[in-house]
This record gives structure tokens, sequence and C-alpha cells, in this order.
């Protein structure tokens, strides 16, 4: 089974996108732990992108 070029281009484009959404996501779950007010940046920009801080 062999992928063709255009195939091949979108499973590595959704991988990276992934993996740069789980990196962004941790940092600003980072944000919300160190508390103050980079708890609160970090909340806002969690719901934009659609998830809920983890306490």
């Amino acid at each position: 089974m062999s992928l063709n070029d255009d195939a091949l281009a979108k499973m590595f484009f959704e991988s990276t996108m992934r993996r740069n959404l789980a990196r962004t996501v941790r940092h600003l779950d980072q944000l919300v732990e160190a508390g103050g007010k980079d708890r609160s940046l970090g909340e806002q920009a969690l719901s934009k992108l659609g998830f809920v801080a983890r306490e």
C-alpha cells in the first residue's frame, strides 16, 4: 500500500497540527496551574480553543 503525494502531505499536516495543538494546550495548562494573572490568561485561551482548564 502506498500513498500518493497529496494523501501523504495531508497526513503529515494533520499529524503536525495535532502535535502543535497538544503542545499549546499543555503550555496553557501550565499557565493555569501557575495562578494569578497567568491563570486567567490561560483559562481564556483554553476557552477560545474549546477546552476547559483542568484543576
